[in-house]
């Protein structure tokens, strides 16, 4: 899905104030995985399917699909 530059910048947003501190022990490669995968279920179910067992399980999968791809 192509996004906007104004829609970009709104998951942007979200993904720190969810996130918070927990970002910043993350790759770039990880954050941009996370950004990507957030912003799909957000797009795709609403943003209502970003409970907080939903976001663990977008970081872990964010997690391990980068340590298989090595």
């Amino acid at each position: 899905m192509a996004f906007l530059d104004d829609d970009r910048a709104y998951v942007d947003q979200l993904v720190v104030e969810y996130y918070g501190d927990r970002l910043s022990a993350l790759s770039p490669e990880r954050l941009a995985a996370l950004h990507a995968l957030f912003g799909e279920v957000m797009w795709h179910e609403g943003i209502e399917a970003l409970t907080p067992q939903r976001l663990n399980t977008l970081l872990e999968f964010t997690e391990e699909e980068l340590s298989h791809a090595a």
